[in-house]
């Protein structure tokens, strides 16, 4: 109902809302349109890896940056440079991560295989496999079984 009151279509994978007249288009960004909202420089590296972008909106990862295959990073994560550990400065994430909105993985730290990283969590330690952090400083609060 409300599409007829207010004119709302899907046109080119976009939305379209017309108010008074007046067509005002909405679009969710894909993978290819992540530039447009992102700070991703390479986009290439980021698809071969199979990252999964829920919410792709303010997420930041400087371009040295080696992420896993199949991770998740949601809405306004920063992956960036910062301390050297270990002769890196930029973080090292493995496969299967799952990094929720807000979170700061900074320095040269290494996470795991199927880590999480609770929401609003700042990583500046390395992480083992199948942890389960959140807090600033990011603390292992579990493993998954």
């Amino acid at each position: 109902m409300l599409e007829k009151i207010f004119g709302l279509y899907k046109e080119n994978s976009q939305i379209i809302l017309v108010f008074l007249g007046i067509k005002i288009k909405f679009k969710s960004p894909s993978i290819n349109q992540l530039g447009e909202v992102c700070c991703i420089q390479n986009l290439r590296y980021i698809k071969e890896q199979n990252t999964y972008f829920p919410h792709p909106i303010g997420i930041v990862i400087h371009p040295k940056v080696k992420i896993g295959k199949d991770c998740t990073i949601f809405q306004n994560v920063t992956i960036g440079q910062g301390k050297l550990i270990n002769g890196n400065d930029t973080p090292i994430i493995g496969n299967n991560v799952v990094v929720y909105a807000n979170s700061v993985i900074i320095g040269g730290v290494k996470i795991g295989d199927n880590v999480i990283v609770g929401a609003g969590s700042i990583v500046i330690n390395d992480i083992p496999d199948n942890a389960i952090v959140a807090g600033n400083p990011a603390k292992i609060i579990k493993y998954k079984l």
